[in-house]
């Protein structure tokens, strides 16, 4: 059975922006963090180029079940190749998992130029959210025998 999951290009660069802004922002102590940390529209090559390089990183991790992997102007999008048992539920959390590992991990690839105390945290978190991504993806639910009522 085949799976789509599709992640919007724009939404993560905007996420990325709040997350180091945001970041840059509440380092207290230094007066410098919020020009150095946060991103801003000059930073846009740099980012896309990560973005480049998470995708490629995720279509490695799903290298076994990969059907097709590709932008549709702004719109990422993984299509797999999973069991039949699927659990179609998982979807949505699939999706949003995805958002996040691009997030945490662009803003990982970027704090190992400007913040680099939190680099490691970030590029764990998003490991951490395609190694759950993965689980899903592998995930059969249990068979159900028919009721006849």
């Amino acid at each position: 059975m085949e799976i789509r999951l599709t992640v919007n290009r724009e939404a993560v660069l905007d996420e990325v922006q709040r997350t180091t802004l945001y970041t840059g922002g509440k380092m207290t102590g230094d007066e410098g963090a919020l020009a150095r940390i946060g991103t801003v529209d000059d930073d846009r090559g740099e980012l896309l180029r990560f973005w480049d390089e998470c995708r490629a990183e995720v279509a490695q991790a799903f290298i076994r079940l990969l059907a097709d992997e590709r932008m549709e102007g702004e719109a990422y999008v993984l299509d797999l190749n999973v069991s039949v048992a699927f659990d179609r539920a998982l979807l949505p959390g699939m999706e949003l998992g995805l958002f996040s590992y691009f997030v945490q991990s662009i803003a990982a690839k970027w704090y190992v130029y400007a913040n680099k105390g939190e680099a490691g945290d970030f590029a764990a978190m998003g490991k951490r959210q395609l190694d759950e991504i993965k689980e899903k993806a592998f995930y059969k639910k249990q068979p159900q025998r028919p009721r006849y009522d």
